[in-house]
């Protein structure tokens, strides 16, 4: 009674048992899988689970979406002059948020001219 319940999520996120190598980056792991991040799957929950999901979990997925979209539309991107991909530095900084330890540095140049922007 009036015991508080902590979830671990970090722990959940990198166990050996649901995920094959859970420690490094591979974003393909997700192509052609059924895990939802909306909170009904228990591997990945972002939003929270349950009572307590976040109520704006439907909003916040098309706002990161759209904002994606948009910066990929946008712009070319590149690294910086000398740095090659193969050399980035991939690993997470610990924390409630997932953050890369070494910030990425990626260069924007506008696709179309400036005026089009206006």
């Amino acid at each position: 009674k009036n015991a508080r319940l902590l979830v671990n999520a970090w722990g959940m996120q990198r166990d050996p048992d649901v995920w094959e190598r859970p420690l490094e980056f591979d974003p393909d792991r997700f192509v052609g899988s059924t895990v939802d991040v909306r909170g009904t799957d228990f591997e990945v929950i972002p939003f929270g689970a349950g009572r307590r999901i976040c109520a704006g979990v439907a909003m916040g997925i098309r706002m990161v979406q759209l904002m994606l979209a948009s910066l990929i539309h946008s712009f070319e991107w590149s690294l910086p002059e000398g740095q090659l991909p193969q050399n980035l530095d991939m690993a997470e900084a610990y924390g409630l948020t997932l953050q890369k330890a070494v910030p990425l540095l990626a260069v924007p140049a506008a696709r179309l001219p400036h005026h089009l922007y206006n």
